[in-house]
């Protein structure tokens, strides 16, 4: 019991400066872990959004080959892939939004969608025997290609046909 009592009698503890330390190295780690957390969040909703597009693309692509014709028809898409959202008044809205009104004989089709980042993307599809599928990206809203063919980049948006560009 005595030497219970001797030590506990004994000032032993951190300095200030041993706990400034200690908490400036964790400030340290917090301020190098948050904006890296953040890119990770904001890529992983980027693939989310492009998923989305790919995967409605693939319902497109289905709805094609049984009519020759793409749609705009959720239950059309849906007969195909039961999981898609998708929403006909804007793309700033949730899911993707399919817009037909590049051809007039529905054999193009875009669709867009809004990441939850802030980042827009779109996949071009056009059956034509000039066409062929591009994807864009872009930091602001998409405007859909105008007529068939290949799609041209602008300082807004960036084209692809390998695969989504980066947003420029």
């Amino acid at each position: 019991m005595r030497w219970m009592r001797e030590r506990l009698d004994k000032e032993e503890g951190f300095t200030l400066i041993e706990l400034m330390v200690v908490v400036l190295i964790i400030a340290v780690l917090v301020a190098i872990a948050i904006p890296s957390f953040l890119g990770f969040r904001n890529r992983a909703q980027d693939r989310s959004a492009q998923a989305d597009l790919r995967n409605t693309l693939l319902g497109e692509k289905a709805v094609w080959t049984d009519s020759g014709a793409f749609t705009e028809t959720e239950a059309d898409l849906k007969e195909f892939e039961p999981t898609l959202v998708i929403n006909t008044t804007a793309a700033t809205d949730a899911g993707v939004f399919v817009d037909m009104s590049v051809a007039a004989n529905d054999d193009a089709v875009c669709l867009q969608q809004a990441s939850a980042s802030g980042n827009f993307f779109a996949i071009f599809e056009d059956s034509s025997a000039t066409g062929g599928t591009f994807y864009g990206a872009s930091a602001s809203a998409i405007t859909c290609p105008a007529a068939a063919g290949a799609p041209a980049s602008t300082a807004a948006v960036a084209w692809s046909n390998t695969g989504f560009p980066a947003v420029p």
